[in-house]
């Protein structure tokens, strides 16, 4: 229920004399009302010992005046008293035998000021029709008597100031009608000073009326006040996180809230009688870190000052929760402690986010495993160093094809991807090893007590045996490379460690990943190696560093010339001819093939529009060309001098198991075009069969490792065949490459094989020899040495 404003309360009291005939200002009627009430109650607070004084007032003056006054009207006299005053008795029983008044009514206050009326009138009868009567002695027994009972009157009736002034009125009435028929010469004289009399008595009852409305209203006021502000701390406690508590002396709860009582999941009134440490003690959790906030806790508190921001754990059935208390001793007069008050906040969620940030801090968020700062931190607190000589294998893990998997599925697939290899290490792992997340799709994992590959070899196989298992939500398969260091033989400081694991891995995956490699100080040069053309690869395109050859293609049936292949060759001023199968796996790591390959096809087309319109230019492409979405618009622009028939593309398997659906899909869009395609290298992977299936090519490339030796190789013999029977049912050409011999021409001759590329035809020549080339060759040599 909410307070009603005491407005009316803090109004200035009107003016004039209106002030005078108010108790109290208020224009509230439930204020007035509950005023009222309290002025009927002082009124009969007093009831039973004014009734007992008139009754006992009116038996000792008819006891006086009994031989003096006519003794009819004494008794009728008395028994009017002893009648009112049996009235206002029956009045107070039943106000005592009922509740509190907390209302009354105007009506109820005239009727108060009519009984006070009328007992006036009742005790001015008794001078009004005796004082002429009776003798001096009488009538000054009389006149003090109702002097004494104005004031005893009105002094009773004071906190209703309308009763009083119509008890005195009427008594002062009657002993005023009583003066007026006395014959004596001071009966004027004792008129004045009974009226002067009077008015003194009612203007003293008036003025404590209103020193008693003052008081009431105050409290009121008071009372108002002090349900706002309980509104407002049971509001504070309903909506706030906040609770107020406090303890007495002895360190029991005092008046505990609903809130407070939920919180320590006590009832309110067993929570009053238990002592507030016993009960927090019994809700404190058993680690060390609650048991240390406890005990600093009991020490704020054995000091006796106040204190802020003392934390405590509490166990509850949503589980734990954490309360930052602050508080302010209590104390008596003499200055003894006689309790707490204070502010329990709770800051649960501030502490778990607190918490979730210092995990987050140390663990890497979307696997939950350490991060690099962690990892870093352990391994450097582990390392073999001071005497200590516990040896350790660092693991550095690489997910291979990773860039695919987030180009293809999207990067939703490659978080379960990584999230699926954080479990799978966090599973092989021993209880004393450290798995971490270092960053992208490199992982670690630190492995104490080993020392040597032999150790380390169990825990790989396991690996790799889970990797192959398949994962859920369409996880696509897993492969990894893995780089191993130990310590302290590859290093005792953490970076140098890392790095010779880097370097291994890379080893790895230059090996064709899936695999792992322990360190060696030979894999450092060959990683110096790697990292020199790396950067040298990087400005080589702008240097114009790189050049194109030309290998012809001819019919094996009779020599005549069908194009060339593009080859791709690169000069460097320092590190002179490098081959290309050294540097095109460093270009595809380092993500610049798409814009060297890009050069490859615009220089190519170029150089070859100046070639007979019947010879075809075959060009290779790289997996990273094929994922770039720019890819089919820039062949198309490359070749615009070109008819799309003149421009054959050479696909590698590899390329293709990188990823398959990107791959069709860019193809497709070639072929459409009317662009050949050619399977180059075609046996050497484990899935061409697939795509042959998935795709139709125009050409499949013999490789060169099968036609070496042919003559003298059965095993190579029945592949040749069977790629060739693989061709001629899909309808397409097959083309030998690397056809060195004579015999190699004879058999791939007979055995269907329609085209021939190798140096026994001609070495790749530059493009400026390639016009001479086409004007010299007649195919005759070809049929000569065949």
């Amino acid at each position: 229920m909410e307070p009603r404003p005491p407005a009316d309360l803090t109004q200035p009291a009107p003016a004039g004399a209106s002030r005078w005939w108010r108790v109290f200002e208020t224009d509230d009627a439930a204020d007035a009302a509950s005023f009222r009430a309290r002025q009927l109650q002082a009124v009969l607070k007093v009831t039973p010992v004014a009734m007992t004084i008139n009754v006992a007032n009116a038996i000792v003056i008819t006891a006086t005046l009994w031989e003096s006054a006519p003794r009819a009207f004494l008794v009728g006299w008395g028994l009017a008293i002893l009648l009112l005053a049996g009235a206002g008795l029956r009045g107070w029983l039943r106000a005592q035998r009922g509740p509190p008044r907390r209302a009354a009514s105007e009506r109820a206050l005239r009727r108060a000021a009519l009984h006070a009326g009328i007992l006036g009138a009742a005790w001015a009868a008794l001078p009004v029709v005796l004082f002429a009567r009776l003798g001096h002695e009488d009538q000054f027994f009389v006149g003090m008597v109702a002097c004494g009972m104005i004031c005893a009157g009105a002094f009773a009736l004071s906190t209703v100031p309308w009763a009083a002034t119509s008890y005195v009125l009427a008594l002062c009435a009657g002993s005023a009608v009583a003066l007026a028929q006395w014959p004596g010469r001071a009966a004027s004289g004792m008129a004045v000073m009974l009226l002067a009399y009077g008015a003194t008595v009612v203007y003293s009852a008036w003025s404590y009326a209103r020193t008693f409305g003052a008081r009431l209203m105050a409290e009121a006021r008071a009372e108002h006040q002090n349900e706002v502000i309980g509104l407002l701390l049971r509001d504070f406690e309903d909506h706030a996180s906040d609770l107020l508590w406090e303890l007495d002396a002895r360190g029991r709860f005092v008046r505990v809230s609903d809130r407070l009582a939920a919180a320590l999941g006590l009832p309110p009134a067993r929570l009053q009688r238990l002592r507030a440490s016993l009960v927090l003690r019994r809700l404190l959790p058993g680690d060390d870190e609650s048991r240390s906030h406890w005990q600093a806790l009991l020490a704020q508190v054995a000091r006796a000052s106040a204190f802020r921001d003392g934390l405590v754990t509490l166990r509850g059935p949503a589980g734990p929760s954490w309360w930052m208390l602050s508080a302010r001793p209590l104390h008596d007069r003499q200055g003894a402690l006689a309790g707490w008050r204070g502010v329990a906040s709770d800051i649960t969620d501030r502490h778990l986010a607190h918490r979730r940030l210092r995990w987050l801090a140390h663990n890497d968020s979307l696997t939950g495993l350490a991060n690099r700062a962690q990892f870093r931190e352990l391994l450097q607190a582990v390392l073999p160093r001071d005497g200590r000589d516990e040896p350790l294998a660092v693991l550095v893990f690489d997910l291979d094809s990773f860039k695919q998997v987030n180009d293809t599925h999207g990067h939703a697939m490659g978080d379960e991807v990584l999230r699926t290899f954080g479990a799978r290490l966090a599973a092989v792992a021993r209880r004393d090893d450290t798995v971490a997340r270092l960053g992208g799709d490199e992982f670690a994992m630190m492995v104490r007590g080993v020392a040597e590959e032999a150790a380390i070899r169990a825990l790989l196989e396991r690996l790799f045996a889970s990797l192959r298992e398949p994962g859920g939500s369409g996880t696509p398969p897993l492969r990894s490379s893995v780089g191993v260091a130990f310590a302290p033989r590859d290093g005792t400081d953490v970076d140098q460690l890392l790095n010779h694991a880097d370097i291994a891995l890379y080893a790895a995956k230059h090996a064709g990943g899936g695999a792992w490699r322990i360190f060696d100080p030979v894999l450092a040069e060959t990683g110096r190696q790697y990292t020199t053309r790396e950067q040298a690869l990087r400005g080589a395109l702008a240097r114009e560093e790189f050049f194109l050859v030309y290998q012809p293609q001819v019919s094996a049936a009779d020599g005549r010339l069908l194009g060339f292949e593009t080859l791709l060759r690169w000069r460097h001023p320092e590190l002179g001819d490098i081959p290309p199968a050294e540097f095109i796996g460093i270009a595809e790591n380092a993500r610049l093939m798409p814009e060297i390959g890009g050069w490859v096809i615009g220089q190519a087309c170029r150089q070859a529009a100046g070639w007979p319109s019947q010879l075809k230019i075959s060009i290779n492409v790289s997996a990273t060309q094929l994922n770039d979405a720019g890819f089919v618009a820039l062949v198309r622009t490359a070749a615009d001098r070109l008819r799309p028939d003149q421009v054959e593309l050479e696909i590698t398997e590899s390329a293709l198991v990188a990823d398959v659906d990107a791959a069709v899909a860019g193809l497709q869009a070639l072929r459409a075009q009317g662009f050949h395609l050619a399977l180059d290298d075609f046996g050497t992977g484990y899935s061409a069969l697939s795509y042959l299936r998935r795709f139709p090519f125009d050409t499949l490339k013999i490789d060169r490792s099968f036609v070496h030796g042919l003559a003298a190789n059965p095993g190579s013999q029945v592949i040749v065949d069977a790629v060739l029977a693989i061709g001629h049912a899909l309808g397409m050409r097959t083309i030998a490459e690397g056809v060195e011999t004579a015999a190699e021409v004879r058999l791939l001759r007979a055995k269907g094989c329609e085209a021939l590329q190798g140096y026994l035809i001609a070495a790749p020549m530059a493009a400026e020899d390639v016009a001479g080339f086409i004007r010299s060759w007649d195919g005759r040599g070809l049929a000569r040495a065949a």
